[in-house]
């Protein structure tokens, strides 16, 4: 629902300090700053199109002086052109987008993350970075060149339904009826042999 609502601003979605609400996932959101290229870091193995290369996360200031986390593209290799943006005043729309949450005990080097964090970025940039990041879909000035666009990571439309994820399901439970099935015969014949052992007697014939 939220990727359907009316975009707003990011001081409105995300507070410097706090959490990102997950109803808050995809919600579009427009934000006015300028970018600080000093505190850019570099997202690696990210892939594009089947090329290997760096997402680009650049913190926009925005005019009450907290940051926010844009990422603003991918690049082939962290040298190449529009890696660095200008130092002027933009106006960024996009989509926010929580905390990537895989390889947090990663440490590389400086100036780049494996994944996006806003723990980690606080710890670059200060205290007053707000949580999660904005996918940027739109800025005005452009910039050319720049980096590739990149879609959301979190998918909040036109999602298809997961027909080989249905598949699977119906799979586990034929199998989890094959094993029922299975195990119970095996305690019926269990049953059925100590029956059958209980019932045994002896007859002995004492000649007279």
């Amino acid at each position: 629902q939220a990727s359907k609502s009316a975009p707003r601003a990011i001081e409105e979605v995300a507070v410097p300090g706090g959490n990102l609400a997950n109803e808050l996932i995809g919600q579009p959101v427009f934000a006015k700053g300028s970018y600080e290229a000093a505190g850019q870091v570099l997202v690696l193995n990210r892939s594009f199109a089947d090329q290997p290369g760096v997402w680009v996360v650049t913190p926009l200031r925005l005019v009450d002086g907290s940051l926010i986390a844009v990422l603003r593209g991918w690049l082939p290799e962290p040298t190449a052109p529009g890696a660095v943006p200008p130092a002027v005043a933009v106006v960024v729309t996009g989509v926010v987008q929580p905390d990537e949450g895989f390889y947090a005990e990663a440490k590389p080097d400086p100036g780049t993350l494996v994944a996006i964090s806003s723990v980690e970025l606080r710890k670059i940039w200060g205290p007053e970075t707000r949580p999660g990041y904005l996918t940027l879909a739109t800025q005005q000035p452009t910039f050319t060149p720049g980096p590739t666009p990149v879609p959301p990571t979190v998918v909040t439309g036109n999602v298809a339904f997961p027909i080989q994820n249905l598949f699977y399901a119906i799979q586990w439970l034929i199998f989890a009826a094959f094993a029922s099935f299975v195990y119970g015969r095996w305690l019926w014949r269990d049953a059925q042999e100590i029956s059958a052992k209980d019932g045994d007697f002896t007859i002995t014939v004492t000649p007279s």
